[in-house]
């Protein structure tokens, strides 16, 4: 299912915003693990035009040699100034209960750092943010050798649509969803056995899949809201596929001109070209008429 359909559905619906006296504001909600933190501490210094990221201090804070895409969508690729509030926990799961990973899961992230911080259900601040989730990467990878990994995946993304109706009850009402990249062709999984890559493959396959079916549900019963699936698979093994056009030596080494800045996660270099992706995504795909 394509991004597209499921807007197709819904009708494409605005880029909510919030305003300010003098200029237009978007506030960017994030949610995720590794590939999506900054570091960002809800009771440290908040977002601000002058410093939109809060804290820390930008290219801080990431799985990577500096920026990574929420960095660059929030400070680069934008039509008007975004105000980032990056709720992203690296190794992070959806529920640790089910795909093991740090106490800061999905669950975690709305009940813990969200809600009792920005949660504003009768207050335009929710309605008027863009929230952009990403999440699928550690639990495909923790689970792909479970050989009940399928039905482990379908709970996982139950408690992840359960998170999505929390965040509809703050006020949410404009939702980007992110699917797990081929992190099969990694460093990280090209140590491991052919056999082994392949069940990650598949794990991760069947996530998407299921994913995209459960956003399908989602979006048609929650018709007020606008939801679009970014398909970060298609452009990470695009990359991969053909390195050289980004400027990287190929597609699994490690270092400087490298896609991989370690043997699981990209370069800033990535991250930008994936920032500049998503922001023509918004504007193509999830944008106002």
């Amino acid at each position: 299912m394509r991004p597209q359909d499921i807007l197709r559905l819904l009708g494409s619906g605005p880029l909510l915003r919030s305003q300010s006296p003098d200029v237009e504001v978007r506030s960017l909600l994030t949610f995720g693990d590794s590939y999506t933190t900054t570091g960002f501490n809800v009771t440290s210094t908040q977002p601000s035009l002058d410093n939109p990221m809060g804290n820390p201090p930008l290219g801080q804070g990431t799985a990577s040699d500096w920026i990574n895409w929420v960095g660059y969508l929030t400070t680069i690729y934008n039509e008007t100034p975004v105000l980032s509030y990056n709720l992203a926990v690296w190794d992070a799961t959806i529920d640790n209960t089910i795909a093991r990973g740090v106490p800061e899961d999905f669950v975690a992230q709305v009940s813990t750092a969200f809600e009792p911080h920005y949660c504003h259900p009768s207050h335009e601040g929710s309605s008027s943010a863009l929230f952009m989730v990403w999440f699928g990467i550690n639990d495909a990878l923790h689970l792909y050798l479970d050989h009940n990994s399928s039905a482990k995946i379908s709970l996982v993304l139950q408690t992840y649509f359960d998170q999505l109706y929390k965040l509809h009850a703050c006020g949410a009402r404009s939702f980007i969803l992110i699917n797990v990249p081929p992190t099969h062709r990694t460093p990280k999984l090209l140590s491991e056995s052919a056999w082994e890559r392949r069940l990650c493959e598949a794990s991760i396959r069947d996530f998407n899949f299921q994913l995209h079916a459960a956003a399908l549900r989602w979006a048609q019963e929650y018709s007020d809201s606008s939801l679009a699936i970014y398909d970060a698979w298609e452009f990470t093994t695009y990359i991969l596929d053909h390195p050289e056009e980004y400027g990287f030596v190929d597609s699994s080494c490690i270092g400087e001109r490298c896609v991989w800045w370690d043997d699981f996660h990209p370069r800033s270099a990535f991250h930008e070209f994936l920032a500049e992706d998503i922001a023509t995504f918004l504007k193509t795909d999830f944008s106002e008429d």
